[in-house]
Parts: C-alpha cells; sequence; structure tokens
C-alpha cells in the first residue's frame, strides 16, 4: 500500500527523499553565508543543495542565481 499524506483534503503520494530533493531543482535557489577566512561568502545553492557559485556579498550572490533563471528562496 502507497503511503500518502493528507494535505487541506488532497491526498498527495508520499515522495521519498531523493524525489523531494530534486523538486525544484532547475527553479529555486537558495543562498547560504560560509565563515571564511577575512570574512563571509555567499553560496549560491540548488534546491538539492549543489552549490552553484560563491560570491563576496549577498548582492553578487542574487544577480548570480537570477542570471541562471533560478528563484531565491527565503530560508530560516
Amino acid at each position: 500500500m502507497e503511503k500518502t499524506t493528507v494535505f487541506e483534503g488532497m491526498r498527495l503520494p508520499a515522495m521519498s527523499e531523493q524525489e523531494f530533493r530534486a523538486l525544484g531543482v532547475d527553479e529555486v535557489a537558495y543562498i547560504k553565508s560560509y565563515r571564511v577566512e577575512g570574512g563571509l561568502a555567499w553560496v549560491v545553492h540548488a534546491a538539492d543543495g549543489t552549490a552553484l557559485a560563491v560570491q563576496k556579498d549577498v548582492a553578487g550572490a542574487i544577480y548570480s542565481a537570477e542570471a541562471q533563471d533560478l528563484g531565491v528562496a527565503a530560508v530560516h
């Protein structure tokens, strides 16, 4: 029997971790800061966590994501 999740009255099939990670991989990016020698680096990641670009500031990271036609998602 296939697992399902009820979401606002809809029954959705369960997704594997791999399927979930691939969701939006070509459409959404997130930006995360990392401490490096001399300060911070801003890394653009695809939805599956793959690093796509490294920039010196957040504005450059956003530009990099948008240049690759990726929307930037806010994560907490």
